[in-house]
This record gives C-alpha cells, sequence and structure tokens, in this order.
C-alpha cells in the first residue's frame, strides 16, 4: 500500500455480477488507503445496488485529498453504452437494465466519471501497470460470473463501433452460447449435468486436485472451451500476449496446462511460436485498479 501524498490519484469501482470493489489508486497504479469489497446482490432491487455503489464511493472520497483527484473510473459488467455510460441487458445485472449509472454518479458525488465494461477496464490496467506492461497489443479473457474479452492497443482500449467489442459471451457454443461453458456459474452447471448435484466453482476445483473424476472432466471441459474462444480471438487480432484474469484464474492449474496443449493446432503456426498467455499481475485488485486507469488513459 502507498501513503497518500501529492501524486494524482484516482478512485477505482469494480462492478461484477457476484461482487463490487472500490479502492483509491495513483498515477504509478499503487493502491492508497484501504479498498472494500462487497457483494453486488445483482437479483436485488436496483436502488439497493445503487446505494452499495454510493457507500464504497463516499468511503474512498473519504480518503483523497479533494484536490488530488482526478475523478471516478468505473469497470462495469456489459454491455454498456460507454459514451452515456448506460447499463444495457446485462445479464449479470439483470435489474440494473438501461440504468444510467455514469449520469447517477456525477449527479451525487460531483465529480468526473469514465466508466467502461470491466475487462476492458481491468485489462487496461494490466496493460499500463501488469502482466501486459510493455507489451503492444493484449488480448485481455476475464473468467469470473461470465466471459469477457479485450483487446488493448498500444496503451487504448479497442472499444468497437457501438462500444461493445469484446462481448464474446454470447458466442455460440456447441447447444448454447460460450458462457455455458466458460465461467464460474458454467462450471457449476456442467458438474450438475454430470454428477447431478450443484456445487460452487471453489468446491468443484478443490475435488478436482483431490482427484475426483468428474470434477476434472469439468474442467477439461473448460479448457476446451477457453481454447475454442481463444482460437477465434487470437486469429482475428494477431496480439502479443494474452492475459487471463477473474476469479476463476486461482483455479488455473486445472486447465492452462491443457490450454496451452490444444491451442497450437487452431492457430496459425507463426502466432503459436510466440504468444504467451500469461495470467493477471494484479492479483485481486485487478478490476479496481483498471477501473481506476480510465481515468488516467
Amino acid at each position: 500500500m502507498s501513503p497518500i501524498g501529492t501524486r494524482d490519484l484516482a478512485i477505482g469501482l469494480d462492478i461484477g455480477g457476484t461482487k463490487m470493489k472500490c479502492g483509491v489508486v495513483d498515477a504509478g497504479g499503487n493502491v492508497v488507503g484501504t479498498p472494500r469489497e462487497v457483494p453486488t446482490n445483482a437479483r436485488g432491487p436496483r436502488e439497493k445496488i445503487v446505494a452499495g455503489i454510493l457507500d464504497l464511493l463516499n468511503e474512498a472520497l473519504a480518503q483523497v485529498p479533494e484536490n488530488r483527484l482526478r475523478g471516478i473510473g468505473i469497470g462495469c459488467s456489459g454491455p454498456l453504452d460507454i459514451i452515456s455510460g448506460t447499463i444495457l441487458k446485462c445479464n449479470t445485472l439483470p435489474t440494473m437494465h438501461n440504468y444510467p449509472l455514469k449520469h447517477i454518479i456525477e449527479l451525487t458525488t460531483c465529480k468526473e466519471v469514465r466508466m467502461n465494461n470491466d475487462a476492458n477496464a481491468m485489462m487496461l490496467g494490466e496493460a499500463v501497470w501488469g502482466a501486459g506492461r510493455g507489451r503492444q497489443s493484449l488480448l485481455g479473457i476475464t473468467l469470473g460470473t461470465g466471459i469477457g474479452c479485450a483487446f488493448i492497443n498500444s496503451g487504448r482500449i479497442w472499444t468497437g463501433f457501438t462500444g461493445n467489442s469484446g462481448e464474446i459471451w454470447q458466442s455460440p457454443y456447441r447447444e448454447g452460447v460460450i458462457e455455458d461453458y466458460v465461467s464460474g456459474p458454467g462450471l457449476s452447471r456442467m458438474y450438475k449435468d454430470l454428477a447431478g448435484i450443484e456445487i460452487g466453482g471453489k468446491e468443484i476445483a478443490e475435488r478436482a486436485r483431490a482427484g475426483e473424476e468428474l470434477a476434472l472432466k469439468v474442467f477439461e471441459q473448460f479448457a476446451d472451451g477457453l481454447v475454442f474462444a481463444l482460437a477465434w480471438t487470437l486469429n482475428t487480432i494477431d496480439p502479443d500476449a494474452v492475459i487471463l484474469g477473474g476469479s476463476v484464474v486461482d483455479s488455473s492449474d486445472l486447465y492452462l496446462t491443457r490450454v496451452k496443449g490444444l491451442l497450437p493446432k487452431y492457430i496459425t503456426q507463426e502466432a503459436a511460436e510466440h504468444i504467451e498467455i500469461l495470467t493477471a499481475g494484479l492479483g485481486n485488485n485487478a478490476g479496481f485498479i483498471g477501473a481506476a486507469a480510465l481515468m488516467f488513459e
């Protein structure tokens, strides 16, 4: 942790389908003060979700000298209208559809707010301060409540024409979409299909590490789906490296070896010879640090 000094500061807020985390970050990517994390309660009333967001922001604002704050960066599950800062029809935030979050926070806090997709924000932070530092182009994949994708080129987020590039979660895969397989809930669904009981991703990982055959099979299916997503995106944009982030990266020992073994079969030889698959370097704070990076972009 870095003490508050005279450096420029920004508040970063990461809003996911499971949890929200907020903290203060300086221009070097260092966490200032004490970040805080709370459950999102994503299926609860939007008023309660917004109240939780404002509570986090007010606590962070209390840690920042007024004359040092650049503003508030928000990384949020999408799809979004990033120009207006509106949450569109987001499966992981079902009660927040068409909610003008950026506008509400600017009105409430009287601070400048920049908002982007959570995967974009996280990977911007990784590009500037984390595992991707010094790389020209990065493909970022976030694996958590859903699957997110981001492309960072020369330190800038590629957002696409409508601001929704990287929304690969609804891309077709097998009988459904890729998020049905490559996500935390996807792990639970696949395990239930095989074992007949529903448990969380962490417990599935524990069972897999203990050698349970069904749990190991689930992570094989997860790896196969991730290879599918990576192959299409890598063949399209040909980046310097891939960075994996999100909570399911904690279980990467159970699928990453298979991913690295299979992937060269489905991408060009030139890409296979140089591509690196890295895990996020900013750890559990990567989400809100990346959100704060929006204010330094």
